[in-house]
């Protein structure tokens, strides 16, 4: 009989680990207290975020074939954290609006367009433009040439 619970046990935990490569899972879990005369409450909520990635063979019957992914697409607003401050990428009718979130305050940060034909977007803010990309991980890498030092910094904006 205990040989039976732990085989069953391994084997179950085998397949709750096994996942598709190909999905990308996040769950925030949200605890709000509430003080009362009757005394304090926690409730509990939790959503669960989940972004799938088809891949696709690009050169087909072909020796050197090429693997992409589907861009990760952002359908309701999400929080990025990047230098400890908090922005949101909302879709709009053209792609994404990025907004920034300071002292309770939100203001528009840029606007990200996707480029054609390529899984990269574009970061337009009011004084410069960017490159950016999702990577396997859901983050938002953006890449910006600095003319004064003649280099490409590469700020990541990590999914909260």
């Amino acid at each position: 009989m205990k040989k039976l619970i732990l085989s069953i046990a391994l084997i179950s935990f085998a397949f709750g680990f096994a996942q598709n490569e190909d999905k990308m899972t996040k769950t925030v879990t949200t605890k709000t207290k509430v003080k009362s005369s009757k005394g304090e409450e926690v409730a509990i909520k939790e959503k669960k975020y989940t972004a799938e990635q088809k891949l696709e063979v690009e050169n087909n019957n072909q020796t050197n074939q090429a693997v992409r992914r589907d861009p990760v697409k952002i359908i309701e607003s999400t929080t990025f954290i990047s230098d400890g401050k908090n922005y949101i990428i909302k879709p709009d009718a053209n792609g994404y609006m990025m907004h920034q979130q300071k002292d309770g305050e939100t203001k528009i940060y840029g606007k990200i367009r996707k480029m054609p034909d390529r899984e990269s977007y574009i970061l337009v803010k009011e004084n410069e433009n960017a490159f950016g990309y999702f990577d396997n991980d859901g983050n938002f890498i953006v890449e910006t040439y600095d003319p004064t030092n003649d280099k490409v910094i590469l700020k990541k904006y990590n999914l909260k």
